[in-house]
């Protein structure tokens, strides 16, 4: 718990900041922009982020379905809008997996069942977040979409390198669990020789209990293609309509220069870059991308810092709010474990 007041003490002073450098300048402009918006469209946008999160959980189900058949789509959606709300209020989005396993042990599953599901979703949706941003980067080549600085290509390089690495560290578990096991265990020794992480035992048997459950749910990947490629096929389907949500954003705002491949490519880019972010939610490193990577469709900044507040409303916070009041209406459930 403690920890949890830590990260939304860190979420909201990195919001202060984002809505001080966002408005400080042109928050007359910025608000006046705001009251100009088409309610309905804007009601659009949240239709669609709602889709998109329904398609992320038909991905999940698929996965707990080899455990309970009798698992319902309807508790995989509460499942993920629950993981919304934990993901948005800690570093690197890692606090909803191991609350939804909880949940999934309250309704019956074995824990090593509902890790074994959460990590294969996971690795599907790590597989379809590459191929969306190889094929963002190759429609950018190709169609000259948006005209990157240096600095963005190096910071979507990085976010991208990073992903790849994550990505290829899952396989090559997978592949060669004894060898990648044991220089894991030299690694983590020789990191804990140096006493910066407390409950050395703890922590690294944890560690290593997780890298067990990814060669165990890879192994069943690689055996299960058809689930795999299903998965795969959902999550691209959520990231479409997640990406496609500023487009709509900015059409809610007026006419713009931007159309839906343009929003998918500009926001694969953003989502590349924010996954390194530490903080939060990304906060700050996202809203920065945003306004780097959409600039190049709007000449007005308080339309561009308008749309990134609205967008951000739509994709962070409202998921957030979706989620927490989903946890709290669900019967049986110790908050106390949040």
């Amino acid at each position: 718990m403690k920890n949890k007041k830590i990260n939304i003490v860190v979420l909201m002073l990195a919001l202060a900041l984002v809505l001080y450098f966002t408005l400080k300048d042109n928050f007359t402009l910025v608000i006046r922009e705001l009251s100009k918006v088409n309610v309905f469209i804007f009601f659009v946008s949240i239709l669609v982020f709602i889709t998109s999160l329904f398609f992320k959980s038909i991905s999940l189900y698929m996965f707990i379905k080899e455990h309970d058949k009798k698992y319902s789509l309807k508790k995989t959606f509460e499942l993920t809008l629950i993981g919304q709300f934990l993901n948005g209020i800690t570093p690197f989005q890692s606090g909803g997996q191991p609350f939804q396993v909880y949940l999934l042990k309250k309704d019956g599953l074995r824990i090593s069942d509902s890790t074994n599901a959460m990590i294969k979703d996971f690795i599907s949706f790590q597989i379809a977040l590459i191929l969306m941003g190889i094929m963002s980067i190759f429609a950018n080549f190709w169609l000259g979409i948006i005209s990157l600085k240096s600095y963005l290509i190096w910071l979507i390089g990085l976010g991208f390198f990073i992903n790849i690495i994550v990505l290829l560290f899952l396989i090559f578990i997978t592949v060669a669990k004894k060898t990648s096991l044991g220089i894991i265990n030299k690694a983590l020794d020789f990191f804990f020789s140096f006493k910066l992480i407390k409950k050395l035992k703890v922590s690294k048997k944890r560690i290593m209990d997780g890298l067990e459950h990814f060669y165990e749910g890879g192994m069943e990947l690689k055996n299960d293609k058809k689930n795999l490629v299903m998965a795969v096929i959902t999550n691209l389907i959520n990231l479409l309509f997640l990406y496609a949500v500023p487009f709509i954003i900015f059409r809610a705002m007026g006419p713009c220069n931007i159309t839906i491949l343009s929003s998918i490519v500009a926001t694969s880019f953003v989502m590349l870059i924010g996954n390194f972010i530490p903080i939060p939610g990304a906060t700050g490193g996202i809203e920065y991308g945003f306004i780097s990577f959409f600039s190049i469709f709007t000449p007005s900044y308080p339309v561009l810092s308008g749309a990134m507040l609205l967008w951000r409303f739509v994709t962070y916070f409202l998921g957030m709010l979706i989620g927490f009041i989903t946890l709290a209406l669900k019967k049986g459930v110790d908050k106390k474990c949040v």
